[in-house]
């Protein structure tokens, strides 16, 4: 009787499991671009995030708003390695494109970044090179996301995002000299899959 009853609600369920429910996790490799290794000395890192397919109120055009998390460890240099987390929340455009399965991908960020330093940087005000690329990362952070998905299947996508995001400027109360003015810029290669 009770293999009767799970077969049953098993029957039942599946109209149920073949509906999207706008729901999707996705993972993407880092490579960062100059500006990504000014900040961490690296060229590599990894970005995962959930996201809720949805319309702009009132238009019916897609978009998504999305939850991330960035790892971006740092490579030493000088004596000297900084290491970055990205909380990110987006809100991307989803626009068709004339290729079947093809849509753009336009968007805005919020960001939320906290850094990690190891080593002694020198004292010394102008020595550049010995001083960590940044002094502190408080504060939130606006960016830019442009790029591409392609639907691989029904439930699998493949992506390609250029972000861009503010870092850190010139704090005027830092007696060093530092690289300054970072705003952090990669491309990531991603797969999401959609529940």
């Amino acid at each position: 009787m009770n293999i009767f009853r799970t077969l049953l609600l098993g029957m039942l369920a599946l109209p149920l499991a073949a509906q999207s429910t706008g729901f999707s996790a996705g993972g993407a490799v880092i490579l960062g671009l100059d500006s990504y290794k000014k900040a961490v000395n690296n060229t590599t890192g990894l970005h995962l995030n959930a996201g809720w397919d949805t319309t702009v109120y009132k238009t019916g055009i897609p978009a998504r708003l999305s939850l991330g998390v960035g790892f971006m460890p740092g490579k030493e240099i000088n004596g000297l390695k900084t290491s970055m987390m990205l909380y990110q929340l987006s809100g991307d455009l989803l626009i068709a494109t004339n290729t079947e399965g093809l849509r753009g991908v336009v968007g805005l960020s919020l960001n939320k970044y906290t850094a990690s330093f190891s080593g002694q940087e020198s004292t010394a005000a102008f020595d550049a090179d010995h001083h960590f690329p940044f002094h502190d990362v408080d504060g939130l952070k606006g960016g830019v996301r442009l790029g591409f998905e392609y639907s691989i299947s029904k439930r699998w996508l493949g992506e390609m995002i250029f972000q861009t995001t503010e870092l850190a400027g010139r704090q005027r109360n830092d007696t060093l000299i530092r690289k300054g003015a970072i705003n952090p810029g990669w491309l990531q290669f991603g797969v999401r899959y959609k529940f």
